[in-house]
């Protein structure tokens, strides 16, 4: 089977989030950053089940996401925050650390204004809870 061909089309397309739930998470490697475009929106219907699918790949994911903690889409870091980075073991968050702090603590305008910033504090008081 081509992976790609699993790739969502659309929003919506929660079936094809389902055929790769049932694979192997070897195989979805390859498409994380396909999948991550998925979950730009944090009212998507596949931002929620794309998260579930990759929060496995743990450390895997860690150069994706601070790709798009670096992009100038506030909204997606908004949607990755809350859909899946506070969802990432402690151990994974460790890794980010230095990304969710300037997030938490230097925000542009527009982070605060998609509540970036408020999500990222969040974030780092789980990971420095005990």
């Amino acid at each position: 089977m081509e992976i790609k061909r699993l790739i969502p089309k659309d929003k919506m397309d929660i079936e094809s989030v389902n055929k790769l739930k049932a694979l192997d998470t070897n195989l979805i490697k390859p498409i994380i950053p396909d999948l991550l475009e998925w979950t730009a929106d944090a009212n998507w219907p596949t931002t929620k089940e794309i998260g579930k699918l990759l929060l496995p790949l743990g450390r895997e994911l860690v150069p994706h996401l601070r790709k798009i903690f670096a992009s100038d889409d506030d909204c997606w870091k908004y949607s990755i925050l809350v859909k899946l980075v506070i969802n990432l073991p402690k151990s994974v968050l460790s890794e980010m650390e230095a990304d969710l702090k300037r997030l938490a603590f230097n925000p542009t305008e527009r982070e605060k204004q998609e509540l970036v910033d408020e999500e990222a504090a969040d974030i780092l008081s789980l990971l420095y809870q005990t």
